[in-house]
């Protein structure tokens, strides 16, 4: 809970903020993350091609259950707390695979005029296809800036991220809320402007997307 208050006081505003399903506080945190200004992705447990070895949590997404039970285990997921913009995996490398499993959590997600975020973790991920078939709003993550969590591959993740940007006009970057990581990120948001990058929230992004695939 310490480190959440501490990346809702320390990121500027446009940076989104993703919280999973648990906790005993998660409802009153998302309220502050709100009233600071960011923008809530809600984090789905999807099945690892490791599980149950590695288990993303309770009411994790299976591909061995059927559609509608997968419904209703996000259906619980999403009943966590209120307000997010968006849902987002958590793990999933063999869920986010599978179309069978896969499509109608995804249908269901933009039925509700949500967004879905990819993590860019899994480059098997059907996640842009269907997205982009169902012309829905969808992002998905160009860099792990803390995959090295250390301040100096930190920086070199974002120094990739900034490059992603302004070849490709928009970058989404991702990351843990590791205190070294808030820091790093805090500092280097506080200087974007100076060098003619713009800060934006998720939902801008997956819009953008959106209207590109339309054209």
């Amino acid at each position: 809970a310490s480190t959440t208050a501490d990346a809702i006081a320390k990121l500027p505003g446009p940076v989104t903020l993703g919280f999973v399903p648990y906790g005993t506080d998660i409802a009153g945190l998302a309220v502050r993350a709100r009233a600071a200004g960011h923008e809530l992705l809600l984090q789905v447990p999807m099945e690892p091609f490791e599980y149950p070895d590695n288990d993303p949590g309770p009411q994790t997404l299976l591909t061995s259950l059927t559609p509608e039970q997968n419904i209703d285990r996000l259906h619980w997921v999403m009943s966590r707390f209120q307000g997010y913009v968006g849902l987002a995996n958590t793990m999933g490398a063999r869920f986010t695979a599978s179309d069978s499993s896969f499509g109608p959590v995804l249908h269901e997600i933009a039925r509700r005029g949500l967004i879905y975020v990819d993590d860019g973790s899994n480059p098997r991920s059907l996640a842009g296809r269907i997205e982009g078939a169902n012309n829905s709003p969808f992002a998905r993550a160009d860099v792990v800036i803390d995959a090295v969590p250390t301040p100096t591959d930190i920086d070199h993740a974002l120094d990739r991220l900034e490059m992603a940007a302004r070849e490709r006009s928009v970058a989404v970057g991702i990351a843990s809320a590791l205190p070294v990581s808030i820091e790093r990120i805090a500092k280097w948001a506080k200087a974007a402007a100076s060098r003619g990058l713009l800060l934006v929230p998720i939902t801008a992004v997956a819009m953008k997307n959106k209207q590109t695939a339309s054209q």
